[in-house]
């Protein structure tokens, strides 16, 4: 929709590529990621300037913000559709909270323009170690958030996704990337918190989220049912009211 075109999508493009997916799962949450470009992601029709160190530039809602008409015609898109079905709003690479504060602003314009009745939820992306120290400032305009473990990692750990000469520190498990997560979910303050990014696959470590408190995946389709009897086979220490213990199957 973005990467293969000479002029931007429009709002109906965007409606006609993204019902079909809300028509297929209509009692279920369909959640739709803002453009995430920049970095190593060029837009043909916006002739952006280099940078010496874009994956440290403009990218994700920088850049959204920065061109707001280009904002605009998706996040109207994902209003109009929010009214017959779930679809919900990701915002990719926040590290502030006034970068969501911004959006919000811009979901509630487009609410106006629309003249529609209600506002689709909205989640931020926690991708980097500002944003998961910051959770509680950014979750208060957010009604989810969504930990992206690729760039949380790449970020934690000064490593390029793709640089094959120091792969061997892209630990997603690591020590530092695995104490932000605890983080999030502590600071999230009853935000839900779902995850996505290679991590979320990993069978050998899905217990351990589930036990920090992540109970949705973004997964490829492939690893869907492996995770899935990843998660059944996770046995969750409850307290009751009386404080006693007892354990819960998921």
């Amino acid at each position: 929709m973005f990467l293969s075109r000479k002029t931007p999508p429009t709002r109906h493009d965007l409606i006609d590529a993204v019902k079909p997916c809300a028509t297929v799962f209509p009692d279920k949450p369909v959640v739709v990621r803002l453009l995430d470009a920049g970095g190593d992601k060029d837009i043909p029709f916006l002739s952006l300037p280099a940078e010496d160190n874009p994956s440290l530039g403009r990218r994700g809602v920088r850049l959204l913000l920065d061109y707001p008409d280009l904002a605009g015609a998706q996040i109207e898109a994902i209003v109009w559709l929010a009214q017959e079905f779930d679809v919900r709003i990701l915002v990719p690479m926040v590290t502030v909270a006034d970068d969501m504060s911004k959006i919000r602003d811009l979901v509630q314009h487009a609410v106006q323009q629309i003249g529609a009745d209600k506002a689709p939820f909205l989640g931020a992306m926690i991708e980097t170690p500002a944003a998961a120290l910051c959770t509680r400032e950014i979750a208060q305009n957010a009604d989810f958030l969504s930990i992206g473990t690729n760039d949380l990692t790449q970020y934690t750990m000064a490593v390029g996704r793709e640089n094959q000469f120091v792969d061997q520190y892209f630990l997603e498990d690591h020590p530092a990337v695995m104490r932000l997560i605890q983080t999030v979910m502590q600071e999230a303050d009853g935000t839900p918190v779902e995850m996505c990014g290679e991590l979320a696959g990993h069978t050998e470590t899905v217990s351990r989220l589930v036990g920090m408190g992540i109970h949705t995946f973004s997964v490829a389709p492939s690893l869907v049912p492996f995770i899935k009897e990843s998660v059944r086979a996770v046995n969750l220490s409850i307290q009751d009211n009386s404080g006693a213990t007892q354990s819960e199957d998921h």
